[in-house]
Formats: structure tokens, sequence, C-alpha cells
């Protein structure tokens, strides 16, 4: 609601004076014949119109005769001023007169002028080309500070306009002559002063930017210029061989001298905070020679760049193309090495310099006097780490400046070269380069076992080790399987052979990756108690049932190809026996996983355990009355007539056995030796047999009989059950009581 009525204010005092909606932007200068030039009366903090501001907006030499009015107009309020409000508006005048001033200084600063064009030469030198370079670099790095401080201050300046629009949509919500709306306009006026300084800064540093982006468009010409122009003389050549001699001398003695620095260093007493920080201080200047080293290894090594540029430019016979890309691609590596290590030395002199920062400010807030040395000790430090970084940017521009020459060297070589040949170089250089970033990446250490550190490269080679141990023992068991196809009468024992062996040769392949990665496997104790822990927890079953199936391997009481029939009603043949479970198949062909545990702990009948022939009894009944022999010649016959009976095998010749005197029937049982083929299909072979008895008796005429019962009936009940007994089908006898 507060803004709704600030905005009705707003556009009430724009219609009552028949003007547009003020923007209150603080804009450029306009001219006297403006149609919305400023008002010529000078604004007054007591009434303060829409566009009062536009009193300011004109020329310098106007302005200045315009600020003085307002300005004498303004000492004229403050005289008037009660002695309880001057403080605070007087700070606010104070600061309209002072803005006012900078203002007419800024307003009379014109736009700063282009640069003229750079010349462009027929030819550069090495040193002129990186003269360009470096400027352009440094001119980048300006701009692009000046650009983000730039898009700051707009921000700022956002802000601050929509709080005067506010302020000044709060002040035309006021009674007119009041002393708070007197008040409420010199706090305006006052902050609208700050707010066009902050606009004229605002124009002039985008008019500087505008200059810095023409450069910039110069010498990135320049460059290009300087790329294609670029001459060596036979005098430069032995002047850079000369400059990179002597880079390589100062390497050498940096480095013989760091190493005698670093022998020579001793750490301070580290029990008082001044010996602590000596000690820091010396670690800083160590670091910052190691640095330094740095620097002038990569100043040589883009010495030996630019000798190769410079011995490319200045051949005038066929060059080995492949001996200068390999030298480079070994120069660019080095660098690449000290650009990585540069990014830690560059976090931890950030890290010192936020220490020294925090430990000066802490020192400065206590007694100066007795902590003298030890605040010494702290800017030392403090500058130390400010130096490491200025040296640290300083290698950033030898890096980029080597790489830059490299750059330069592989675009004459892929025109010389041709596109075709360069083009395969290119495939073949990337190609090392990701097969070594890939390298590096999977020798990382991952995570540890206990003290070994594991690497991707590691797993993978377990893991390629494990596969050659599984490829080891499949061929192994291929090959007693095709051996077990010959000998059958040894084919449990090979099973047996083939299922340790596949268990053997997993276990080695497991222990030699393990220890190929450096993994000790002499303390099985550790091992042994977290594998009784988890088998405590859960693993109960899996250890019961490869123990089990070991077991049954053993024990040979189970072998492929046995009919079993389980305690809970599986019955099938057994195809495999696995590490925690058997397959065994139905006569359904249905496959069913039975736990290991089920053969060893529960009942297990073997159909084929000792002999692969089995015994099989077929009941069935005939009529009474029915002769005995010929009931035997029928059930024989149909034996006989059955293609799963064992014939001619002596001893085990079909039975046909009288077993009871049934309520209806007399009950025999055929009993039939079947073939080994037979035993694995029981239910198909009792139904070939029935099949084969039912029309073997049917042929011999014997009945086989319905189920019959005799009903006793009382006298009492006779006349009533007389006539429900005859049309019973079964026999019926009547006896009185």
């Amino acid at each position: 609601m507060r803004y709704l009525f600030i905005l009705w204010v707003l556009c009430t005092h724009s219609l009552a004076v028949g003007a547009p909606i003020p923007d209150l932007i603080i804009g450029k200068p306009l001219p006297e014949n403006s149609q919305l030039g400023p008002s010529p009366i000078p604004p007054s903090p007591m009434d303060l119109k829409s566009d009062w501001w536009r009193f300011f907006e004109t020329e310098p030499d106007v302005l200045e005769k315009r600020i003085d009015t307002v300005v004498q107009q303004l000492n004229a309020i403050d005289q008037k001023l009660p002695e309880g409000q001057k403080p605070d508006t007087q700070l606010h005048i104070d600061r309209i007169r002072e803005n006012l001033r900078a203002l007419l200084e800024l307003r009379r600063k014109a736009n700063p002028e282009s640069p003229p064009p750079l010349p462009i030469q027929t030819s550069y030198s090495f040193r002129q080309w990186l003269d360009i370079v470096h400027k352009r670099r440094t001119l980048q790095a300006e701009f692009q500070s000046e650009n983000e401080d730039r898009q700051r201050k707009e921000k700022r300046f956002a802000a601050a306009r929509q709080r005067l629009d506010s302020l000044m949509a709060a002040y035309l919500a006021l009674p007119d002559q009041s002393q708070v709306k007197e008040e409420q306009g010199i706090a305006i006026m006052s902050e609208w002063s700050g707010q066009a300084i902050n606009s004229e800064s605002l124009r002039l540093q985008k008019a500087a930017l505008a200059i810095q982006s023409t450069q910039l468009e110069q010498l990135v010409e320049a460059n290009n210029t300087a790329q294609d122009r670029l001459f060596v003389s036979a005098a430069d050549l032995r002047h850079i061989k000369q400059e990179t001699d002597k880079a390589k001398h100062e390497l050498n003695a940096m480095l013989e001298n760091s190493a005698q620095l670093s022998a020579s260093s001793v750490t301070g007493n580290l029990d008082t905070d001044e010996g602590k920080a000596e000690s820091l201080l010396l670690e800083q200047q160590l670091k910052h020679n190691t640095v330094n080293e740095a620097i002038a290894d990569a100043v040589a090594t883009r010495k030996e760049i630019e000798l190769m540029l410079a011995e490319i430019l200045t051949a005038s016979n066929k060059l080995e193309f492949d001996r200068f890309r390999k030298q480079l691609q070994d120069n660019l590596e080095h660098i690449a090495g000290i650009d990585t290590r540069q990014t830690v030395w560059r976090e931890e002199a950030e890290q010192d310099q936020e220490r020294a920062g925090k430990s000066l400010a802490a020192l400065l807030g206590t007694q100066a006097e007795q902590n003298g040395k030890l605040i010494d000790l702290t800017q030392q430090r403090l500058s130390e780490a400010q130096n490491i970084l200025q040296s640290l940017q300083n290698l950033d521009g030898e890096i980029d400046d080597a790489r830059l020459v490299a750059g330069r060297i592989r675009e004459i070589v892929a025109i010389r070269e041709g596109t075709l040949k360069n083009g395969l170089e290119a495939v073949k250089a990337s190609s090392s380069k990701i097969w070594e970033a890939l390298w590096d990446q999977l020798g990382n250490s991952l995570f540890k076992i206990g003290e070994t550190p594991v690497t991707m490269l590691g797993i993978l080679r377990v893991l390629f080790i494990i596969t050659l141990a599984w490829l080891l023992s499949h061929f192994v068991r291929r090959g007693l399987t095709h051996l077990n196809e010959r000998q059958r009468g040894s084919s449990a024992f090979l099973y047996t052979v083939s299922r340790l062996t596949h268990y053997l040769l997993l276990i080695i392949g497991v222990s030699i990756g393990l220890s190929s990665v450096g993994v000790d496997l002499s303390n099985f104790a550790m091992i042994a108690g977290a594998l009784s822990l988890g088998i405590g927890f859960g693993l109960q079953a899996i250890v019961s049932n490869f123990v089990s199936g070991l077991i049954v391997l053993f024990e040979r009481s189970l072998r492929i190809g046995d009919f079993v029939e389980l305690s809970s009603g599986v019955a099938g043949e057994v195809r495999a026996i696995n590490v925690r479970s058997t397959l065994v198949t139905t006569t359904d062909m249905v496959d069913i996983l039975v736990p290991n545990s089920e053969f060893v702990n529960g009942k297990v009948i073997n159909w084929t355990l000792t002999d692969a022939s089995r015994r099989i009894h077929i009941p069935f009944g005939v009529s009474y009355g029915s002769d005995k022999e010929l009931v035997r010649t029928a059930a024989l016959e149909a034996a006989q007539l059955t293609p799963h009976t064992l014939k001619h095998h002596g001893g085990r010749e079909p039975e046909v056995w009288l077993t009871n005197f049934g309520d209806s029937s007399l009950d025999f049982e055929l009993v039939v030796w079947v073939q080994p083929q037979a035993v694995k299909k029981p239910q198909r072979v009792r139904a070939a047999y029935y099949w084969e008895l039912e029309t073997a008796l049917a042929k011999y005429g014997i009945e086989i009989p319905f189920p019959q019962r005799d009903i006793h009936i009382r006298s009492g009940l006779q006349k009533r059950n007389l006539q429900e007994a005859t049309n019973h089908p079964a026999k019926v006898k009547i006896e009185d009581d």
C-alpha cells in the first residue's frame, strides 16, 4: 500500500504541473534552448519540482553561475536554521557545496581522445612482437578490471537512484511550507549531488573503456600482422643463442644457491611466538626462492622455444620437423609442469598472506611496544607473501609467452608440412595426450586397504588376473567335460574334479590379483574375524550351502544325472552342483534350484545312486473269479510289449504278484525292472504300463471290476427300503433281525 500511495502522489503531482513523470536519471547537459531544458528558477528545498535537477543540466560556463546561485541560497538557509536543527542539515548543505563544485570540474573534463593507430611495419623482430603481446595482455587485464568496476558502480548507482526516487516520493507527499519538508528537500539535493558526481565519473570511465577497447582491437591487429611478418637475421639468431645459454647458466647457478640455502636453513625456536614467526618467514623465503627458480626455468624454456622458431625462420633448406615437434612437445610438457606447481604456490601464498594479515591486525590491537619485534616479523611475512604473488604473476607471463611462441611454431610447421600430414600428427599428438592423461588418472589413489593405496589401475589389474583365472578354469572344465563324454563310468569323479579345480583357480587368481596391488595376504586373522562376524550376522545360509556343496561333491552321494526325490516333494534329474545350490530338472522340464544344505540335512531318495536301472510296482485289480494264470499271462505280455522293460537280464525278469483280496477285486502288482533312461520318467513309464495292461486284460476278457458294497437292511424297514434296494447298482443281501 505504501508503494501504491507513492505512485499515486507522483502521478497526481505530474498531472498537476502538466509534465511527464520524471525518471530522475542524471543525464547529460542540455542546451539552453532545449524543450526540456532546465528551469531558470533555482531549486528551493522548500518547493522542489519533479524536474528540479534539470536546473544543473547545462553547459559548464552557465553551470558555474547557477551553482553560485544555489550555494548562496543554501548559505542563506544555513544562517536561518535553528540551533537544534543545524548539525544534520549543515552536513547536507556542506556536502551539496562540495559535490556541486566537484560536479563542475567533472563537467569541464572532456572525454579522452583516442590515440593514433599503431604504425604498421614491414618486418618485426622477436622483441617487437613480444612487446606488442605484452601491451595487449596488460591492456586486456586493465580493461577487464575497469569493466568489472564499471559494472559494480552501475549496480550501486541503480540502487542509489531507487533510493532517491523513494525520498522524492516521500517529499512530494509532505505538506507545503513545513520545516520537515525543507529538511527533506536539502537531504534530496545532497543525495542527488552525490549521484551526479557518480554519473559523471561513469561517463568518463565509459569513454576511457571505449578507447581501451579500440586500443585492444589495434593491438590484436598488430599482433596478427607481426606474427605474419616475423623476421630473424643471422645476427638475431646468434643473439638468441647467447641469451638461451645465458638463461640456462643463470638457472644452474640459482639451483646451486638454492641447494646451499636449503642446507644451511635452521628452524627457529618454536616455543616462542617470535620463533614461530621467524620459522614461518623462513619458510616463505624458501618458497619465494623456489618460485624464482621456476621463473628462471620458464625463461630458459621460453628461450629454447624462441631459438627453435628462429631456426625455422632462418633455415633455407628442408627442416626435420619431427625433431622440432618432439622437442617442442617436451618443452610444452615442462612448461605445463611448472604451471601446475604454480597453482599450488599461489594458493599457499594467498593463505600465508591471509594469515599474516590477521596476525598483524591482532598484534596492532595490542600494546605495540611489547610486541615490536613480532609485529616487524609479521609485516615481513605479509610483504614476503605479496612479493611471492607478484613473482607468480611474472611467472604466469613467462608461461604465456612460451606457449605463444610455441603456437606460432606449430602454425608455421602446419603450413610448411601440409594439411594432411599435419592433421595426422595432430591426431597422433591428441591421442598421446589423452592416453597420458588417462594413464595419470588411473594411477591416482582412490582409497586405502590398511596402509596400501588402491588405484583404478590396480583394480583393473586385479580384474584382469581374475578374468585370466576364470578363463583358465573354463578351458580346464571344458577339457574335463570332453573327457567325461568319452568315459561315462567316471563322470561323477570328473565333475568333482572340475568343480574343485574351478574354485581353486579362482582362489589363486584372487590371491595373485590382491598381491599385485600390494595387499598383504599374510594377515588373515583380521579378515577371518570380519568374515566370522559377517557369517554371524547374515552369511550363515550362504556358507552352509557352500560347505554342503563341497560335502556332496566329496561324498559322491549325488552326481550329475542322478534322479532324486526330496522330502519336500521335488523330484527330478540333477543337472549341476553349484556354489550355493543344485539345479534339479523335473520331468516336466522345470528347473528348480535346491539349496545344497537340503541334500545334507534332509531326506533324499536317489533312484540312480548305485544302479542305473530300477524296479517299479504297477498295482491293478481284477474281478473275483478271474483265472489267476490268465491274469499272469496278460500282465507279462503287457510288460513285454512296453519298451521301457529291461529285457534279457538274468534275475530281473518281470513278475506278477497277488498282493491282496480287496473289497471289490483281486489285487495284483506287475513288478518290472525298467531301463536306466526310464527311471528318470516315472510318470510316463507308469502311464505306458497301465496302457498296455488295459489292452492285455481286455484281450483275454478279464474284467476290471467296479467297487462293490453289501447293504444289510433291518426287517422293520423292509417295505420302505425294498424299492430303494431294488434300484441299487450293488449286490443286495436282505436279512431279518
